[in-house]
């Protein structure tokens, strides 16, 4: 959260212990081939088109957004030094998509070897339009990844086109057995292949995937926390075995205002009569001995790598009382280190925010903002925050994916953006939700109330899901009138 007291208001509420209850409802539960490469593809370049092709003739039927298309160039020798991929990738969309905005993933297992290093042999544009990486992962078939990025230069893939062949190499310096490789196949001409998979461009390793079917395991959930908040009230036992509300002053916000557990509450879903909300408000009346704040945050913090989720209904307009822009709310869903003893410096803190400004604030004047922030302590030094301006009232599921390498954030499916690995926690957080005032309408005396309401918080420990697969848990614990599952250790 961007505060400039956020120790003080830390301070105040994380040094709890309350016991952790068991609801009623829970529920646990080549000899290398590259001479040969060099000959062939030589040849090759001189007959090469354009980078983008022509709409191809086969069945672009399917649901995903890209098919992967894989020849094996070394398919004769699977158990020496190197692997070799032909790769094409065809666009099923309707639409032309820059290739800068996505990468492909190639899924492989290193065996004795102490180094990976791929290569672009050849493709056409050139392979100075195409930067290659590695990452470490831990799936069945593979503990290692290959990344194709493409910059500008690269250029747009057509509606229904596909990429000329990429020539992958990947050099390993000993012999490795490529056959147990989750992406290895032995076909000697292209033809369709999930195995290879594509996605948003900065995602994690198993995130924002637009085709292909990813490696088993790391994908697999073996601890999560539901909530569905579909509890009598905050005063019932099963909420506040998880849940704790914060009374009491303190930063951040308007100097003298408060934190009412007044201010937070379960109600009826209007729009639904099956459903309940927690809601969150936050009042003033332009003076800030009359201004009040709600927060509401997990009693333990078992919440480190994984996938974090919450369907928030953002809300530009007061649920009471006049708009002034004056007044500048921050509704948020955040994950918070416990308090350590020096946050201005000390690496152990961390924190990840989803923070939206309806009449803006910040430096943004008064135009809606949603701030997207990573902190590596609490000074405003070593943190980094990006942000997208729009009018986001309404519902609005988050996700945010941590990895150990990196920590991305989604809005209702779409990646936003995605920060490196100075910013991954290196201890548990806590989940918090909270609704303050960063300033307020002094001039205005006439009273005026904000709120935030949540419908669920979800949260896979150690594993990566996309915005699609957390959306497809939370339907099927409905389905199964599921309200509440934790499994976190």
């Amino acid at each position: 959260m961007k505060r400039s007291q956020q120790h003080q208001r830390t301070a105040t509420r994380v040094d709890r212990t309350v016991p952790r209850g068991r609801s009623t409802r829970l529920e646990t539960s080549a000899g290398s081939s590259r001479a040969r490469s060099c000959v062939r593809l030589a040849g090759a370049a001189l007959l090469a088109g354009p980078a983008v092709l022509a709409p191809s003739s086969e069945s672009l039927a399917g649901t995903t957004d890209f098919t992967v298309q894989y020849q094996n160039y070394n398919a004769a020798t699977p158990n020496d030094t190197i692997a070799e991929a032909g790769i094409r990738i065809r666009n099923n969309t309707g639409a032309a998509i820059p290739l800068s905005s996505i990468v492909v993933r190639y899924w492989l297992t290193k065996d004795s070897a102490t180094s990976v290093t791929p290569v672009c042999w050849w493709w056409n544009p050139a392979c100075s339009n195409i930067t290659l990486t590695t990452g470490t992962v831990s799936y069945t078939g593979a503990d290692r990844y290959v990344e194709i990025r493409f910059n500008s230069g690269a250029g747009s893939l057509s509606a229904g086109a596909t990429t000329q062949p990429i020539d992958l190499g990947i050099t390993f310096g000993v012999n490795v057995n490529e056959a147990d490789d989750y992406s290895y196949g032995n076909q000697t001409t292209f033809a369709d292949w999930s195995k290879i998979t594509v996605h948003d461009a900065g995602s994690a390793p198993a995130g924002g995937l637009r085709g292909g079917t990813l490696p088993s395991g790391g994908g697999t959930v073996t601890a999560e926390l539901f909530d569905d908040f579909s509890y009598p009230g905050i005063t019932d036992p099963n909420f506040t075995s998880r849940w704790w509300v914060r009374t009491g002053g303190g930063a951040p916000g308007v100097p003298n205002a408060q934190w009412l557990s007044s201010n937070v509450s379960i109600i009826a879903d209007p729009s639904s009569a099956t459903n309940k909300l927690l809601r969150l408000k936050a009042t003033t009346s332009g003076a800030g001995t009359n201004t009040s704040h709600a927060e509401v945050q997990s009693t333990d913090d078992r919440f480190r790598l994984g996938t974090y989720a919450a369907r928030l209904n953002f809300t530009s307009t007061p649920l009471s009382g006049a708009r002034y822009y004056a007044d500048k709310p921050v509704e948020t869903f955040f994950t918070i280190s416990p308090w350590v003893n020096n946050p201005e410096t000390d690496l152990n803190y961390s924190e990840q925010d989803f923070e939206y400004m309806p009449n803006g604030g910040w430096g943004q004047g008064n135009t809606s903002t949603l701030w997207l922030t990573s902190w590596e302590t609490a000074s405003h030094v070593n943190k980094l925050s990006d942000k997208v301006t729009a009018d986001y009232a309404g519902w609005r599921t988050v996700v945010l994916q941590i990895t150990g390498a990196t920590i991305s954030y989604y809005l209702d499916g779409a990646l936003l953006f995605t920060h490196g690995a100075t910013y991954v926690p290196e201890t548990n957080q806590h989940l918090d939700f909270n609704l303050w005032f960063d300033e307020i309408a002094t001039t205005q005396s006439s009273a005026r109330t904000y709120h935030e309401d949540a419908d669920w918080v979800y949260f896979a420990k150690d594993t990566i899901l996309s915005p699609a697969a957390v959306e497809a848990r939370v339907a099927a614990f409905r389905a199964s009138s599921v309200v509440l599952k934790d499994t976190v250790p």
